[in-house]
């Protein structure tokens, strides 16, 4: 069994993931850079990330540092939990310490697999190591307080997972056995096309975008937004992708609204309760629920479309709204096959014999 994981990330997901992984007895290194060191101190102090909600109990890393040569030193895997805009930043910073045999794995991907490797070869990493990622997140948390997590849903230690290329995810899911049960996704664009938040974060927010802006640090996506009208949205682009998913030649995901019918069933749904009252946000437009889910699952969706000949109109008009808002041009700017480097000549059955 793995013994040693360095956690990158010092937000919400990688406090959970510290402590999460600290408590099922891994030696945990946690680690982010000097802008986070107050909250490494406040873990220390506090003797460890406690989690509530939907997951219970005090995990203590074995390290927590800011010196990203001791955080990479001697770890088996190394998981990065950051926002998707964050990606490149972490890759350039641990790229000079990796060393042969080492896993990574971004959680979510986001197809953040491609930015490591297009950092590592340009910084000229000779060391092998393998570049994974998970299909949405560890799980749905928020800092509740100092050295504390609040987690929706109890942590789930099942999900799946693709490397880059595909034929290393097999290695890496061995690897994990006896610390977290993942399986395979066919490939990276798997899980990123599956991505949940696409379905229930990009249409809430721009709908809510008055809202938010009112409420701020107030405001509750879950509680607030989810009005007959925008889970008709949500149900049409959920439609919409769907039907590339299916033109892929996969299956989509059973119930991805699942979330949405029980926030608006609460009644019926009593183990939604942390969820819909802890899961906060956004307090701005400027923010993940736009930049991530536009630029990554969304962007690709509409990539994958055009290359199997469908259209997505909503969708394409909400991330029009969203890029208006931000000034940032979702598509254009966004992980789609061609800024990966899958040029229009290219079948998608030639793109993902390449991954």
């Amino acid at each position: 069994m793995v013994e040693r994981i360095t956690v990158i990330g010092a937000g919400s997901t990688g406090h959970a993931v510290a402590s999460f992984l600290s408590q099922r007895g891994v030696q945990v290194t946690f680690h982010d850079d000097e802008r986070w060191a107050q909250r490494f101190e406040d873990i220390r102090e506090l003797g460890g990330i406690t989690l509530r909600g939907g997951a219970h109990g005090t995990g203590m890393p074995v390290k927590m540092t800011t010196d990203p040569a001791e955080a990479v030193r001697g770890a088996e895997f190394i998981f990065v939990n950051v926002m998707s805009d964050r990606q490149e930043e972490i890759a350039r910073r641990i790229a000079p310490y990796v060393e042969d045999g080492q896993h990574i794995l971004i959680i979510p991907g986001n197809l953040g697999s491609f930015v490591f490797r297009r950092v590592f070869d340009e910084m000229g990493v000779t060391a092998k190591v393998t570049l994974s990622e998970k299909e949405g997140n560890f799980c749905a948390c928020r800092l509740s307080g100092k050295a504390e997590v609040t987690t929706g849903y109890a942590i789930r230690t099942n999900g799946k997972i693709a490397s880059l290329p595909a034929s290393d995810t097999q290695k890496v899911i061995d690897a994990l056995k006896g610390v977290l049960d993942y399986s395979p996704n066919k490939n990276v664009f798997e899980g990123t096309i599956h991505a949940g938040n696409v379905i229930n974060h990009i249409a809430c927010t721009i709908l809510s975008a008055a809202e938010i802006e009112h409420k701020g640090d107030a405001y509750a996506l879950f509680q607030y937004s989810l009005t007959p009208s925008v889970v008709k949205c949500i149900g049409k682009i959920r439609e919409e992708r769907r039907a590339v998913i299916e033109a892929l030649g996969w299956t989509e995901r059973p119930n991805p609204m699942g979330t949405i019918e029980k926030m608006t069933h609460m009644e019926d749904h009593p183990e939604a309760r942390n969820f819909y009252t802890y899961m906060t946000g956004p307090n701005s437009l400027d923010h993940r629920y736009l930049h991530e889910d536009c630029s990554c699952g969304a962007a690709l969706a509409i990539s994958f479309a055009k290359r199997v000949g469908l259209k997505m109109p909503v969708l394409e008009a909400f991330l029009g709204v969203a890029g208006a808002i931000n000034d940032r041009d979702y598509i254009g700017g966004g992980r789609t096959l061609e800024n990966l480097g899958f040029g229009p000549e290219l079948t998608v059955e030639e793109i993902f014999q390449m991954v």
